[in-house]
C-alpha cells in the first residue's frame, strides 16, 4: 500500500540536522518529535535555506494508494507508481535515470514500448517532459497521465496498443525535482533551479527571500497604502468590493504593491533575492545569451545561466537526446496562458522556418486547439507576445519579442523535430463576461466567486509585518492553486487534454515498412554476353512510410541530425555478392518507393537467401528475409 503524505518524504530522502548537512539535496529535518518539519533547499545562502513544511489539502490522494488526477503528485510518489508500473509491466514500461539535479537527486525517466516488437531504439520515438519550471506543476500531472493512461489502455486499446508496439515513448514527469518539491512542500515558490544566485547584485546569494508572515501556507500578495503618488498601485474600481488590485506604476499610485514578506537585508528592498534565480528553459544552446554583457548594447536574457546547460537539469535533456536520434517529437509543458507553443522564439516563422516544416506545426496547432480548447496555438517570437493585443507592462500595442535560449528553438533548430512547449492552465480565465476579446483578471475572479465559491481569493487582511514596513493588508488570489496551477478538483481536465494531444503526436510519427521484395534475373543488353558488373539479379524493395511525418523534416536534413534512409543487404552464403551500394532516400508520409538491389547469386538455395534491413533514424528498423528466384 502506498502511504500519501508529506511524512512519505522522510522515510526516502537523508535527514539533516546539521548547517552542513543541510546543504545536501532535498533533505528533511524530523525534528524531535519525529514527523518532518522542513525543507531543506541545496546549496549555500546568504539566507536561510530550511523552510517549514505545509500539509497542503490539494497533494492529499482520494485514496492512498490509488490514482487519481484530483490532487497533485509529489516526487516520492511519482515514483512509487513508476516502479509500480515496472513491477507490474516489465513487458513494455522501464524506469531509469538520466542524470542528477543541482540538488543530487535522480532525474527519472520511462521507457514504454514493448518488447516483444523490438527495442524502443530501433522505433521511432516521443518524448515528453514535465516539471522544469518550480511552480508549474500541471505540466507534471500531464506527463503522468500521459504514462497512466498508455499503460493502463495497452492490451485493451486497439490505438494505444499499436502506438507501444510499433514506437517508443520516453516519458520524464519531473526534470526540477528540488524546485518543485519546493514549490510543493512549502509556501516557497521560484521560476526553475534553485541554484544560489545573487538577484540583485549585492554579493549575497539568496537572503531575502518571501515569507509567508501570516502563517496561512501561502505567500500572497502585500498591499500597504502610502498615499496618492507615492505608490505603484491602485484598487481597480471594476471590483464592487474593493479586492482587485491594478499596477499603475511608480508614483501613480497609492499602494504598494509586493509579495508577501520582509526586509531581510536592511537594503529597503522586499523579497528581491528569493531562492535561485536562473531558468531552465533559458539554459538552452539554441539562441543563447548571456544574462549580462560588456557594452550594454547586446542582447540579454535573464535566467539564462553561466553558460548554455550550465544546469544539469538541462543537460541531462540535451545530452540523452543526442543519443536518442530517433526522437521525432516531443512536448516540455509548462503553465500558464494556455497555449500550443512552439518555434521560432527569435525570428518570424515565414522567414526562418521551411515551408514544409512549418506547414506541419500549423497542422499541429490546429490538432491541439481541437483536443485542449486552448484560445491560442503558434510561435513565441509573435504569437505569444501579441496574443493579448496590449504590452501589459507597459500598456503599449504588443510587438514580437525574441526570447532567447529557448527550448522549442533548441528542439527544431538543432534537433530538426517538431517540439512543443505548451502551456497549460489559464488562472481562471474562463469567461470574457464583457465580450471585448480579452479576459482580464477582473473576469477571472467573477468566474471564481461564481463557478468556484470564491475559494481561489483570501480578502485583504490587516497584519503588522514589523520594520519599515509597519502595517499592511495581506490577500489575494490562490498563488500555487489558481493564479499558476488549477484547483486540484479541476486538474484532471487539463492534464488529460494535454495528454491526448502528446498522444496525437506521437501517433503521427513515421513509420517505415517493406511492402514487398521481388528478385527476378537479369536480362542481358540485346548483343551482351554479360553483365558489365556481373549481376544475375534485380531485387526490388518496395518501402513505405505509412506516418504522417516524412522520415526528416527539412531543418533536420540541414543539420545532419538523422542519416537519410536506406536498404542494406546481407547474403546467405560469400557465394552471393550484393554489387554497388543502394540508393539514400527519405520518405514523405504516405510515400511509397521502389529500391533495386543488383546481386550476383550463387548456385544453391542457401546462397540465394537474402536478409534485409531497412534503417531509418527516426521512422524505425525493419528486417525482412528473401529467396532469391532461380
Amino acid at each position: 500500500m502506498f502511504l500519501r503524505s508529506i511524512g512519505m518524504l522522510a522515510a526516502t530522502l537523508c535527514v539533516a540536522a546539521s548547517p552542513v548537512l543541510a546543504q545536501r539535496g532535498g533533505q528533511r529535518d524530523v525534528g524531535p518529535s519525529g514527523p518532518p518539519k522542513v525543507l531543506i533547499v541545496p546549496g549555500v545562502r546568504a539566507g536561510t535555506s530550511a523552510f517549514a513544511l505545509v500539509n497542503y489539502p490539494e497533494m492529499q490522494p482520494l485514496v492512498a494508494g490509488q490514482m487519481d488526477f484530483k490532487h497533485y503528485h509529489n516526487s516520492v510518489e511519482i515514483e512509487e507508481w513508476m516502479r509500480k508500473w515496472v513491477k507490474e509491466h516489465p513487458d513494455f514500461v522501464e524506469m531509469y535515470s538520466v542524470g542528477k539535479t543541482f540538488g543530487g537527486r535522480d532525474i527519472w525517466q520511462l521507457t514504454l514500448t514493448s518488447k516483444k516488437t523490438g527495442k524502443d531504439t530501433d522505433k521511432p520515438a516521443a518524448f515528453f517532459e514535465g516539471g522544469r519550471h518550480s511552480g508549474e506543476i500541471t505540466g507534471t500531472e500531464s506527463a503522468l497521465y500521459l504514462a497512466w493512461y498508455l499503460i493502463e489502455n495497452y492490451g485493451k486499446d486497439a490505438d494505444v496498443t499499436k502506438l507501444l508496439d510499433t514506437k517508443a515513448v520516453y516519458i520524464r514527469p519531473i526534470n526540477n525535482i528540488d524546485g518543485s518539491d519546493m514549490y510543493r512542500l512549502t509556501a516557497q515558490a521560484n521560476r526553475s533551479t534553485v541554484r544560489p544566485y545573487d538577484d540583485d547584485g549585492d554579493g549575497l546569494l539568496d537572503e531575502d527571500a518571501p515569507e509567508d508572515i501570516d502563517g496561512d501556507g501561502l505567500i500572497r500578495q502585500m498591499r500597504k497604502f502610502v498615499g496618492a503618488g507615492k505608490g505603484d498601485a491602485m484598487i481597480d474600481t471594476l471590483d464592487k468590493k474593493g479586492r482587485l488590485m491594478r499596477r499603475v506604476g511608480a508614483g501613480k499610485g497609492d499602494y504598494l504593491l509586493l509579495a508577501e514578506g520582509i526586509d531581510n537585508d536592511g537594503d529597503g528592498r522586499v523579497n528581491e533575492d528569493g531562492i535561485g534565480g536562473l531558468d531552465l528553459h533559458r539554459n538552452y544552446p539554441e539562441n543563447w545569451r548571456p544574462m549580462r554583457e560588456a557594452t550594454g548594447r547586446g542582447y540579454t536574457q535573464g535566467g539564462a545561466g553561466e553558460y548554455p546547460l550550465s544546469e544539469p537539469e538541462t543537460r541531462a535533456v540535451v545530452l540523452w537526446l543526442f543519443t536518442h536520434p530517433n526522437v521525432g517529437v516531443a512536448n516540455s509543458m509548462d503553465t500558464a496562458v494556455p497555449m500550443m507553443l512552439r518555434a521560432p522564439s527569435t525570428c518570424e516563422e515565414t522567414e526562418c522556418m521551411y515551408p514544409a516544416d512549418l506547414k506541419f506545426y500549423k497542422f499541429f496547432d490546429s490538432v491541439g486547439v481541437a483536443k485542449t480548447g486552448y484560445p491560442w496555438a503558434g510561435d513565441v517570437y509573435r504569437t505569444y507576445n501579441t496574443r493579448g493585443g496590449v504590452n501589459p507592462i507597459t500598456g503599449d500595442s504588443a510587438r514580437p519579442e525574441p526570447l532567447f535560449g529557448h527550448g522549442p528553438d533548441y528542439g527544431y533548430f538543432q534537433l530538426g523535430a517538431i517540439w512543443y512547449g505548451d502551456e497549460l492552465w489559464n488562472g481562471g480565465r474562463e469567461k470574457d463576461y464583457n465580450k471585448d476579446g480579452r479576459i482580464d483578471e477582473y473576469e477571472a475572479l467573477r468566474f471564481c466567486d461564481e463557478d468556484y465559491g470564491g475559494k481561489c481569493f483570501k480578502a485583504w487582511t490587516k497584519f503588522t509585518a514589523g520594520g519599515a514596513l509597519g502595517e499592511v493588508e495581506i490577500g489575494g488570489m490562490n498563488p500555487k492553486f489558481w493564479s499558476q496551477n488549477p484547483p486540484a478538483e479541476w486538474l484532471e481536465k487539463w492534464a488529460r487534454n494535454e495528454a491526448m494531444f502528446n498522444v496525437a503526436l506521437a501517433q503521427s510519427l513515421p513509420q517505415v515498412e517493406i511492402v514487398s521484395v521481388t528478385s527476378a534475373p537479369v536480362k542481358l543488353a540485346k548483343g551482351a554476353k554479360v553483365q558489365a558488373d556481373s549481376a544475375t539479379h534485380e531485387v526490388k524493395v518496395t518501402v513505405r512510410n505509412s506516418g504522417l511525418l516524412p522520415t526528416a523534416l527539412e531543418m533536420a536534413k540541414r543539420v545532419k541530425i538523422v542519416r537519410p534512409d536506406m536498404i542494406t543487404a546481407r547474403a546467405g552464403s560469400v557465394n552471393t555478392k550484393i554489387l554497388g551500394r543502394a540508393p539514400e532516400f527519405w520518405l514523405n508520409g504516405g510515400e511509397s518507393k521502389v529500391i533495386t538491389l543488383r546481386v550476383k547469386a550463387g548456385p544453391s538455395t542457401e546462397d540465394r537467401k537474402l536478409n534485409l534491413r531497412f534503417t531509418s533514424t527516426r521512422g524505425g528498423v525493419v528486417d525482412k528475409e528473401h529467396q532469391i528466384a532461380p
